[in-house]
């Protein structure tokens, strides 16, 4: 048995590769808000909002990044902030479920670049008293959408996940224990790894131990990798108990998507492909080109140049 202990922290393709290959637009994103209401604070109130003609808008944030910034609202001119220097918003846009919390940007005095404002912590407030000085505004509004579709971004997860099975290997560089009732006669046969972080067993007194790195040799360029007894040294005997010995490993292409061969990447586009056309089950869509049906074992062909072959479980 394998887990995962320390988990890769990118996947191998973006969702900007999947929405590409699939021909998506931008419905496939968290769209960005409508308009703001803005109208100078009633009753009037001193304020630190500058003199002059200041336009509001909003965006949404997610757990995966933020909207480019929606649309302005009408300008609103503060003639005198000493007699009135607060903005009232009202009618703040709610953003849908993936939506966390809602940034809002204002232009300074007679200006027409957006700076931060201020950051609604929610998904659930419309309203917010604007009493900020234009030298306190933050950085621009963005100008792209950084949000995914969180169905996506699990798609790109278990076509990497599948790939990895069909391997025997692991994409992305990712800390894992391998767990075993004894020592090996013959050695370990592991997953194509990169190194050996350690080797821990539980002697015949129940005591954990750490076998040290001159007392094992790693073979790490065969497929799979094998850790096999240093010269003149033998297996140390363990307790009679389920895993009794966990060997920690670092393995993946390496750290980026750019370290997984392309072959493995087009495999899982296709693979996305039917997850994503075969989401709703009995549900045909309409306005497209008929597909043509791929056979699954051409697609399948195309992780054979890096396929480990033997007796390995991950």
């Amino acid at each position: 048995m394998i887990v995962v202990v320390t988990p890769p922290t990118v996947e191998p393709l973006s969702v900007a590769d999947v929405t590409d290959h699939l021909r998506l637009d931008d419905s496939n994103y968290e769209l960005p808000p409508s308009t703001v209401t803005a109208a100078l604070a009633s009753p009037a109130a001193p304020g630190n909002v500058d003199n002059g003609a200041h336009r509001y808008l909003a965006t949404f944030v997610t757990a995966d990044g933020e909207t480019q910034a929606g649309t302005a609202g009408t300008a609103v001119t503060v003639a005198d902030k000493t007699v009135n220097g607060q903005v009232a918003l009202t009618g703040i846009p709610l953003g849908g479920a993936q939506v966390t919390s809602r940034k809002l940007y204002r232009t300074i005095a007679s200006g027409s670049t957006y700076y931060l404002l201020a950051t609604i912590a929610n998904n659930t407030a419309t309203t917010y008293t604007d009493n900020i000085a234009d030298a306190s505004l933050g950085v621009e509004a963005p100008s792209t959408n950084t949000t995914l579709d969180p169905l996506l971004a699990r798609f790109i997860k278990t076509a990497r996940q599948m790939a990895e099975q069909e391997l025997h290997r692991y994409l992305i560089t990712q800390t894992l224990d391998a767990y075993f009732e004894e020592f090996p006669k013959d050695g370990f046969l592991l997953p194509p790894l990169s190194s050996v972080t350690s080797i821990t067993y539980v002697d015949t007194d129940g005591v954990t131990q750490t076998l040290a790195a001159s007392q094992y040799q790693v073979d790490s360029a065969s497929k799979p990798a094998c850790i096999r007894p240093a010269y003149n040294v033998v297996w140390p005997y363990t307790r009679t108990q389920m895993n009794a010995v966990i060997v920690r490993f670092v393995a993946g292409y390496g750290a980026t998507a750019a370290s997984v061969p392309e072959c493995i990447k087009d495999w899982m586009l296709f693979k996305i492909n039917t997850m994503w056309n075969t989401r709703q089950q009995f549900t045909i869509s309409t306005g497209r080109a008929a597909l043509t049906q791929i056979p699954q074992p051409y697609i399948d062909y195309m992780l054979d140049p890096e396929r480990v072959q033997g007796r390995v479980t991950i």
